[in-house]
């Protein structure tokens, strides 16, 4: 039996379809900075991962904390206090802005958010909760309802209403706030699963004014955007510091699966202690301890985040001239290393995903926003490989039938 076929038998056919109509018939087996070899020994250039990968595959700095780490100690034994969870908090408090000067750990950017939901309820008295539109929080209960479009999708009520807001409209935001009753309105500085839609600063900045007014919390979601992603520590936590910072994504170093809730603990007062709703029998272990505390020494070595804007722009500016005038592309845009290609349709950017596997690139379209691919590379990518991989991609831009172009009357609206 082929890899395929048991890859089907186990997680089922329609996954195992999916990899079939890709041409990716073999499974990953070890990676290496941007490059993933599979079974076969064929290798791939990794720009997906879903924004996992900022300081590469197998980072060797990363995966000797890891390996010194394994010869001691593993997961936390919950009673005593582990040293290497308190390292990796004190090392995210910081670099976090001012006044936020506690940590309570998480093992995915879903249970972050949830975490920071329950936080927000216990610590305010209310039950109803705001995000923006195109957001994207999460798939577990909590978080999926707070995700936009994916809210309605649900299979589990949520017992909590959500205003989901339009970041352009600071009247629609004033008169949702004003009445009282949302506890923290979670914004992504970057709209990622939505389109990488970057937020204007000011309206971040607004949006937390309105908060302020209204006793409401501030919550930014920067799973994707932080921690290096957008060219700087945090795209937004700095210049408009929240009452809850999420991370992830990056702090795992693509080792552990690992996220953090940064929060004041003057703000939150004991809602953060309260063991029933909010301990993990996981999170906080030494082993995610030593690798966060690892990726938050790279992430801050000298011109790391240099390299991130260096790169970013070059494949920014690469992406756009090759682009440029094609029916099949609308706009190339994002941060740092948070790409986003534009496609005419959601059928475009399918086809370029499996064009561009033909060419040996990994690419992923945007879960919210389909018509969107994610090119996310990571830092430690040589030029020379990021050039090729952005050529590849203009390469499998051309295959696609222009005839997926939906035309502009067709199409649907994207997200704000």
């Amino acid at each position: 039996m082929g890899f395929v076929e048991r890859y089907g038998a186990a997680f089922g056919r329609s996954k195992a379809l999916l990899l079939r109509m890709s041409g990716l018939l073999a499974g990953e087996q070890e990676a290496q900075g941007a490059w993933i070899t599979d079974t076969t020994g064929r290798r791939w250039l990794d720009l997906g991962s879903f924004g996992v990968h900022l300081v590469g595959h197998r980072h060797p700095e990363v995966v000797a904390a890891a390996r010194d780490q394994l010869d001691l100690m593993g997961l936390s034994g919950k009673v005593l206090g582990n040293a290497e969870a308190t390292r990796c908090a004190e090392a995210l408090i910081g670099i976090a802005p001012a006044g936020l000067d506690q940590v309570a750990f998480a093992n995915s950017g879903a249970e972050a958010v949830e975490m920071a939901m329950k936080m927000a309820a216990l610590s305010t008295g209310r039950t109803e909760f705001a995000a923006l539109r195109g957001s994207y929080h999460g798939k577990t209960a909590g978080a999926l309802h707070l995700s936009d479009t994916y809210a309605v999708r649900s299979p589990l009520p949520l017992a909590a209403k959500v205003h989901f807001l339009d970041p352009e409209d600071l009247d629609q935001a004033r008169q949702v706030l004003a009445g009282g009753t949302v506890a923290a309105l979670f914004a992504e500085p970057v709209r990622g699963e939505g389109g990488v839609l970057p937020i204007d600063p000011d309206r971040l900045a607004a949006l937390r004014a309105l908060c302020q007014e209204t006793g409401t919390l501030f919550a930014l979601d920067e799973i994707q955007t932080g921690l290096g992603r957008c060219g700087t520590l945090w795209r937004s936590a700095s210049d408009c510091p929240p009452d809850l910072l999420l991370a992830g994504k990056v702090l795992g170093g693509g080792l552990v699966p690992m996220a953090a809730v940064m929060y004041s603990g003057t703000r939150i007062g004991g809602a953060a202690g309260d063991p029933v709703v909010l301990a993990s029998s996981f999170a906080g272990g030494a082993l995610a301890g030593r690798v966060g505390c690892a990726v938050v020494d790279v992430v801050r070595q000298d011109g790391f985040l240099d390299e991130v804007r260096r790169l970013g722009e070059s494949a920014r500016k690469r992406l756009g001239e090759l682009l440029r005038d094609d029916p099949r592309i609308r706009e190339v845009r994002g941060e740092g290393l948070m790409i986003g290609v534009d496609t005419a349709s959601p059928g475009v950017a399918g086809q370029l995903v499996l064009e561009a596997a033909k060419h040996g690139v990994l690419l992923s379209f945007c879960l919210s926003n389909p018509r969107v691919l994610r090119v996310y590379p990571p830092a430690v990518i040589g030029q020379d490989d990021l050039d090729e991989g952005l050529d590849a991609i203009a390469a499998a831009v051309t295959a696609v039938p222009e005839t997926l172009a939906v035309p502009a009357d067709r199409e649907a609206a994207p997200c704000p």
